[in-house]
């Protein structure tokens, strides 16, 4: 299946960790937004035309931005979504 036979539903069941806001980080989270960014990003570089839609280009560094984000908040202890709120806030402190 390619992302233009996929219905909205489809590309959020794929492609969107399944963290939601005030849900505590954990290791699944991690790994969920590790998989969603590993599979959308090897997607993206094996589409010619979709590498160079620049949403996609920006979703893609998104979600790995958002699993550096995880990773960083789960490695240091503070887990709480309240911490990822911060960190991505204050992405150059040492909260993460």
């Amino acid at each position: 299946m390619t992302v233009v036979e996929l219905t909205g539903t489809d590309f959020k069941k794929i492609y969107f960790p399944k963290y939601r806001e005030f849900q505590d980080v954990t290791e699944d989270t991690v790994k969920d937004a590790k998989r969603c960014s590993d599979t959308f990003h090897d997607f993206l570089v094996n589409s010619p035309f979709f590498s160079g839609v620049s949403c996609f280009r920006v979703y893609d560094n998104d979600l790995f931005s958002f699993y550096k984000q995880a990773e960083r908040c789960l490695k240091s202890g503070r887990t709480s979504s309240l911490d990822m709120a911060d960190c991505k806030n204050h992405p150059n402190t040492t909260c993460c």
